[in-house]
């Protein structure tokens, strides 16, 4: 069952914070003593009965996720982005051809012809062509998208700004945005706005006086509200943009009047990263350790470079093979998408140096103590096999936020549940942001 639970604005002190934080925490810790007994049955530890049971549980779920990608077709055949609309193509051309239709009207005026080979890339050019440019003070250029409607946002209720994960691209959101102009009547009246960090993508290249942080990446969206005229906004935000959005939010409470927090951490992702139950000891360390050594050994050794025209000379055939086990997410838009996020990751030397030097990031970023100061209301979206940015970070962070907060924690959601589950993700957005 999915765990939902709303917490009031209460005093977080710091007396008594690990058994409140460990308290808060109990209904994921059951879920993980159900998940581990039903290992145990399937593996045959406890006797005949348990085991059957078990293992029918076990094919029952992954038939489920085997129909649904295969056989359903699901979330794409759902994305429809109105009432008799067309189903969303599971491609990187089909994810950026959606967002042109809500965000750039009809197809054939942007010179995108909607029978065309889905591999052309036009409708991804024709995305590309509608970013604009700012020039922060520092020099460092900042590549963003301003789409929706601009009516009545300046004073807040109206913009929304995405933050996103590290490595994702617009179309990352296509889904998400789709199914939320199906749920929401108010959503297709929001402003939107999207921003690629600094030394990312087209926000290239790295300004030389400007060192990568999650701060840095706040202010930077700070400064991008201020040119729109934004007075007040929420913010979406998923992965590694959730750490940027609570700074966000820490640094300009006045900007900020809600926040959507999507599978991230409370700070210090390497003492969470791969690690569900709690933080193992020496894998900070070895996780920093390794982006360190990682992009001097790709880089010396050409290894980048190979690898990445490997995958862009053969895209077709790595989303097939990739279709032979990605299907265990459960999403037929996993396999084109998680293709695409790998040749992006390697693009260029500078890029992949910028992209391990963010990771870093992120690991050096201290926020956790002061989440209480943060009083805006929260909805905070997890899955309970999350292993990057594992569930108990998503009740740490419930927990400590000094607002109103809505945690939601689908038992079957992996890191990726913007892809696996973009229409059940909207119905709470939609809801939440009604609210607020």
């Amino acid at each position: 069952r999915n765990h939902t639970r709303a917490m009031t604005c209460r005093s977080r002190s710091a007396h008594g914070r690990p058994l409140r934080l460990l308290q808060a925490k109990m209904p994921l810790y059951a879920r993980f003593a159900a998940i581990v007994i039903l290992l145990c049955a399937v593996a045959g530890k406890l006797g005949y009965r348990a085991t059957l049971a078990g293992r029918l549980v076990a094919l029952s779920v992954l038939l489920r996720r085997f129909v649904r990608c295969f056989v359903c077709q699901l979330p794409s055949r759902r994305c429809r982005g109105a009432p008799g609309g067309q189903p969303i193509q599971p491609s990187v051309e089909g994810l950026h051809r959606r967002f042109l239709e809500l965000y750039a009207g009809d197809l054939a005026a942007c010179n995108v012809n909607e029978n065309e080979n889905l591999h052309t890339g036009a409708a991804e050019m024709k995305v590309l062509s509608m970013q604009k440019r700012l020039v922060l003070p520092d020099g460092q250029q900042l590549a963003y998208w301003d789409v929706g409607s601009k009516v009545g946002d300046a004073d807040g209720g109206g913009a929304v700004i995405i933050i996103n994960g590290l490595g994702a691209r617009v179309m990352t959101w296509a889904p998400l945005l789709d199914c939320l102009h199906m749920v929401s009547a108010s959503w297709p009246h929001r402003r939107l706005v999207i921003f690629d960090y600094r030394g990312q993508f087209d926000s290239q290249p790295l300004a030389e006086s400007c060192a990568i942080s999650v701060e840095q990446s706040a202010a930077d969206a700070a400064l991008l509200a201020d040119t729109l005229g934004l007075r007040r906004c929420s913010v979406l935000c998923w992965s590694t943009g959730v750490q940027v959005g609570l700074q966000l939010a820490l640094d300009r409470p006045s900007l900020v009047e809600s926040m959507i927090l999507i599978q991230g951490t409370t700070g210090e992702a390497l003492s969470a990263l791969l690690q569900p139950p709690c933080t193992v000891p020496c894998m900070p360390s070895l996780l920093s350790w390794c982006l360190r050594i990682i992009p001097q050994v790709f880089l010396r050794r050409g290894w980048r470079r190979k690898v990445n025209d490997l995958l862009c000379r053969h895209t077709r055939c790595f989303e097939s093979v990739g279709r032979g086990f990605l299907w265990l997410f459960g999403s037929d838009l996993m396999v084109p998408a998680a293709v695409r996020y790998v040749q992006d990751m390697l693009q260029s030397d500078t890029h992949f140096a910028n992209y391990c030097n963010y990771a870093s990031a992120l690991g050096r970023h201290k926020i956790f103590a002061k989440l209480p100061e943060i009083l805006c209301p929260a909805l905070v979206v997890t899955g309970t096999p999350d292993f990057i940015t594992p569930a108990r970070c998503s009740y740490d962070l419930a927990a400590q936020l000094g607002g109103n907060v809505e945690l939601f924690d689908d038992v079957s959601g992996s890191h990726y549940y913007i892809y696996e589950e973009p229409q059940k993700l909207a119905g709470k957005v939609a809801s939440f942001l009604d609210r607020v």
